[in-house]
């Protein structure tokens, strides 16, 4: 796509003052400004109050500066207001000759301001002859649209203030939604009072008001700028072409944009504004998809008005459908009245009850707020017609699907709740019942481990298998529920001995089967010979751990289930199912709100191409509707902008942690159903890992995708018939889809980290712009334990504001890191194998929660030591492992807390070395005075210090290492030795 329109070259007359003692000067200096009319940008409506303005800035960094960051002084590139070498703006009111701006100031001229773009709006409502009907409004807003926005709203003098809404206290939570580091948007409309350098006033109108959205949060699968470019069909410009042109190495002009103004100042111009126009025209595109939404009656999106992210778009959806009334749930509140009835005759009791889940008309009368429940239109003695209609009219079945409520935070005074934005306690104003609490606790995300770690050989076949469409095929095995009007009343299960957990699974088969929406309190343990995925999950620490023996864990009902047909021993402390509407086997009867959205919008994606906007849009709500449903279930914090206090990130209007827990609970039950086919069609295929929705095999044969299909169906058609017809009726009977594959040399190292040789897999989380053969070739080959990855970073705007350090200054620098080319410990490694100077280890699941505790860290820090993939390494990694599960405790590790004043090796080693000798002597009985010998010599030979407390000191004398030996067998310390650690020395 190319630019049209008449290029106008403008002159705009800034006049400074300086200041000198004694008298005062003015000079006259210029900003150039650039403008084409932007035709092809309109909108979908017009709004007389609005102002749409894409923006973005081109800078060059020139400032090196030294700053503490991570405990280490780190060299840094620091972007002063100074540095700004031009800001690009597109402007469009009213589809009135919406136009490109560009304006580049010299380094003589003054920083840019927010008045800048304020003048500059108005001259350009004035050439559109709009000024003077702007100016009569009573309120006016200015909606920015921005990609990463904090690091172009950084770059006015002023936008502290701005963003603050000139707030002189800091005590106040913002309206700025800053995350990301620099994504940043409005949750309500900022007032805007704009100053010059003068401190002149510069307004529109008397109410001016500013509201940011960032495409970053609207764009689909994290595309950056380019590929969202892309997609609308507007090419990134390559900015490689003119470095070759010109004679500079590759990427020369895009590390030096002055130099690319000052030779091609035409190619400078179309490069700067062709990220306004990707952020104008994609925006647009947001907006006419909303418009289509409502429409089709998927939620009332407001004309103009962006949704903040993509994650509000489908939760708007969601929150649409859940109002949607259900003839189940009014015949069940209809059973509750007549239980009701039964027990009492007073009216207040019926009211009482009614309110709970009936949706107000609320009116603000003198300040007083009142709320009318209609309970006036039902007659004392409703017909049974009349009843129905009633509660059809004004049953909240969105409170009533939730099973909560927030407050109206317009007429509520609550402190813990920001101004709209929910919810900074982390907690539900008013969960109906318990089953809210114990859904929380149940919820975990994904299931990814690594099972067989290490370099497997060129022998047999790798291949990676997905779960057909997981999350849609959980959302249409979700059925409809409704925890607001309590439990179902089942035969009470509490305390149940586990070899009777098969009548829960009866008493559920009436209902939804495996799938019956409930969650309780559960032990579990799986059989010690299990060899199985153990994929129960307890929420420890940072995120879900899997044992073979649990105790009074949180679950739902289908978690325990699956652990059930794994052949897990399930003790059942209690359990509560949630009334649930009753899916009908292959229809979308009784199926979850959510189910019926991913079906709609996945019908709707095979009305486009696959790849366009459109499609990734639709594709977008069938994928995050599982997202939305946990948003803010973990609790996640994130800096308030204006004061820098951590706050919850808040549930979204329609999270809910019962179906947040059943998506992620059906996939896990999916991907046992998935292992128990293949092993039915090779009983030898090893499984390597294991992700969410896949895993990872190794067979001698290929294993055929028809045949486990055919397995699967024979599975589902004998135990779950919610499941088969599912996948028949709405996913053309595929369960499963065949991945890259491979037959030759697979490094399976730790969760994420897959790759072949050939490069057919390739999983390499943290590794970019290197091949899997370029890592076996510069690295594994070449027996090296790690590999230094820099990462790009990039102070976020509110890190800016809040930390000193920064200065308030945008501020990058590259952070090297070393990543280790070494197992997680997901689980406990036991038995290895060997692969030519190779080797590959089986492992097992942590058997308790105890054992994780006493094994994992210990194990992770032993890790860093020696290299893990290495044949002559694995006796020593066995040993220490086999005796970390006895009991033993290792030495100190210097290594993991220390590092290298020089930052080639870390500085305590010698140290490190003669502490973990001296207890493998004492450990082994050997010979003292020799054994002295070795370490003295090894000392010598690596011009080792010995450092006691601050101090260091050569080497301790033959004495003093002898009665350390003594004490330490005295008093049989249960000592492990770093074993790899002394064979990395080279002394044993």
């Amino acid at each position: 796509m190319t630019l049209t329109g008449r290029l106008i070259i403008v002159r705009v007359y800034l006049i400074t003052i300086k200041r000198p003692v004694l008298r005062l000067e003015r000079r006259v200096e210029t900003m150039f400004v650039q403008q084409k009319l932007f035709s092809q940008w309109q909108l979908p409506g017009e709004d007389p109050g609005k102002v749409i303005i894409g923006f973005d800035t081109e800078y060059q960094s020139n400032t090196r500066n030294q700053i503490p960051i991570g405990g280490e002084l780190i060299e840094v590139n620091q972007r002063r207001l100074e540095d700004i070498i031009s800001i690009q703006l597109s402007f469009n009111y009213c589809n009135r000759s919406p136009t490109l701006y560009f304006i580049k100031r010299d380094s003589t001229d003054d920083v840019f301001r927010f008045s800048d773009v304020m003048k500059l709006l108005k001259k350009y409502l004035r050439h559109i002859g709009s000024y003077d009907e702007v100016k009569k409004l009573r309120k006016f807003t200015l909606e920015f649209w921005t990609f990463w926005g904090g690091v172009d709203l950084s770059v006015f003098k002023d936008y502290e203030k701005i963003l603050t809404e000139n707030a002189r206290k800091k005590d106040k939570a913002s309206k700025i939604v800053a995350i990301h580091s620099n994504t940043v948007f409005t949750s309500q409309p900022l007032k805007l009072l704009v100053r010059d350098k003068n401190r002149n006033i510069v307004k529109l109108t008397k109410n001016d008001h500013l509201v940011i959205r960032d495409m970053t949060k609207l764009a689909p699968g994290k595309l950056n700028l380019a590929g969202l470019g892309k997609l609308i069909g507007v090419p990134k410009i390559d900015t490689e072409k003119w470095d070759a042109q010109d004679g500079h190495t590759k990427g020369f002009y895009k590390s030096h944009m002055t130099k690319l103004w000052q030779n091609r100042r035409s190619e400078f111009v179309d490069y700067a504004l062709e990220d306004v126009v990707v952020t104008a025209l994609y925006g647009t595109f947001i907006l006419n998809f909303q418009q289509t939404l409502t429409k089709d009656g998927f939620g009332d999106f407001k004309p103009l008005q962006l949704k903040p992210s993509l994650g509000s778009i489908v939760g708007t959806i969601i929150g649409c459908e859940n109002e949607q009334p259900a003839d189940w749930i009014v015949d069940e509140v209809i059973k509750l009245l007549s239980q009701l009835n039964q027990r009492s005759d007073n009216d207040e009791d019926f009211e009482s009850f009614l309110m709970t889940i009936c949706k107000p008309k609320i009116t603000n009368v003198k300040g007083k707020v009142e709320r009318n429940y209609h309970f006036d239109e039902l007659l004392a003695e409703p017909t049974p017609e009349h009843l129905r209609e009633w509660l059809t009219d004004h049953l909240d079945f969105d409170k009533i699907r939730k099973g909560y409520a927030f407050p109206r935070t317009d007429i509520s005074n609550d402190s813990s709740h920001k101004h709209l934005v929910h919810d900074m306690t982390n907690k539900v104003d008013a969960p109906l019942n318990r089953m809210f609490d114990d859904a929380v606790k149940a919820y975990s995300g994904g299931y990814n481990l690594v099972q067989w770690t290490g370099v497997l050989p060129a022998d047999g076949e790798k291949r990676d298998w997905d779960l057909s469409s997981a999350y849609s095929e959980a959302g249409h095995l979700i059925p409809d529920i409704a925890p607001g009007l309590g439990a179902v009343k089942f035969r009470e299960f509490h305390n149940l001995a586990a070899n009777q957990f098969s009548r829960i699974v009866k008493a559920t088969g009436k209902m939804n089967g495996p799938y019956t929406v409930g969650v309780g309190i559960f032990d579990i343990e799986y059989p010690k010979n299990y060899k199985g995925f153990v994929i129960t999950p307890k929420n420890v620490d940072d995120g879900p751990r899997y044992f073979r023996k649990i105790q009074e864990v949180y679950l739902s009902y289908t978690d325990a289930y699956t652990a059930w047909v794994c052949g897990a021993k399930v003790f059942t402390h209690r359990i509560t199912f949630v009334k649930q509407a009753k899916i009908q086997p292959g229809t979308l009867n009784g199926v979850s709100r959510e189910g019926h959205i991913q079906d709609i919008f996945q019908k709707r994606r095979e009305q486009y191409t696959h790849g366009s906007p459109e499609d990734q849009m639709n594709k977008n709500v069938v994928n995050q509707c599982y997202g939305v449903t946990a948003e803010g279930i973990k609790e996640k914090t994130s800096p308030d902008y204006n004061n820098g206090r951590p706050y919850y990130v808040p549930f979204s209007r329609i999270t809910n942690p019962l179906k947040a827990m059943q998506f992620t609970a059906i996939t896990r039950l999916h991907i046992i159903t998935l292992q128990r086919a293949i092993w039915l069609v090779d009983s030898s295929t090893i499984f390597l890992n294991n992700v969410t929705d896949g895993c990872l095999t190794w067979t001698k044969k290929p294993l055929d995708i028809d045949d486990i299909m055919n397995v699967m169906d024979q599975i589902t058609l004998k135990e779950n018939r919610w499941y088969h017809d599912m996948v028949h009726q709405f996913f053309d009977g595929k369960y499963v889809k065949r991945k890259d594959g491979t037959t030759d040399e697979t490094a399976n190292l730790r969760t994420r980290l897959t790759f072949s040789r050939d490069n057919s897999l390739k999983a390499m989380v943290g590794l970019t712009k290197i091949t899997p053969q370029e890592v076996f070739e510069n690295y594994l080959d070449l027996n090296r334990p790690t590999i230094n990855v820099v990462n790009h970073q990039i102070t976020g705007i509110t890190a800016m504001r809040h930390e000193k350090k920064f200065q308030h200054l945008q501020t990058s620098w590259d952070q090297p890191t070393d990543l280790f080319f070494a197992y997680d410990m997901a689980q406990v490694p036991t038995k290895y194998h060997h692969n030519g100077k190779y080797v590959f280890w089986e492992t097992r699941p942590f058997d308790s929660e105890d054992e994780f505790n006493r094994i994992w860290q210990t194990g992770r820090d032993l890790l860093k030591y020696g290299v893990w993939y290495l044949s002559s390494y694995a006796p020593f990694f066995a040993r220490a492992f086999n005796e970390l599960q006895k009991g033993y405790r290792p030495t100190k590790f210097w290594k993991v807390v220390k590092k290298d004043r020089h930052g080639n090796s870390y500085y305590h080693r010698g140290t490190e070395v003669y502490r973990n000798w001296v207890f493998y002597v004492a450990r082994n009985n050997l010979e003292v005075q020799k054994s002295y010998q070795i370490i003295e010599q090894k000392f010598i030979e690596e011009g080792w210090p010995y450092l006691r407390g601050p101090e260091e000191r050569d080497i301790p004398q033959l004495q003093s290492f002898r009665a350390t030996i003594r004490r330490i067998q005295k008093k049989h310390i249960k000592v492990l030795p770093n074993y790899i650690l002394l064979h990395e020395v080279n002394l044993i």
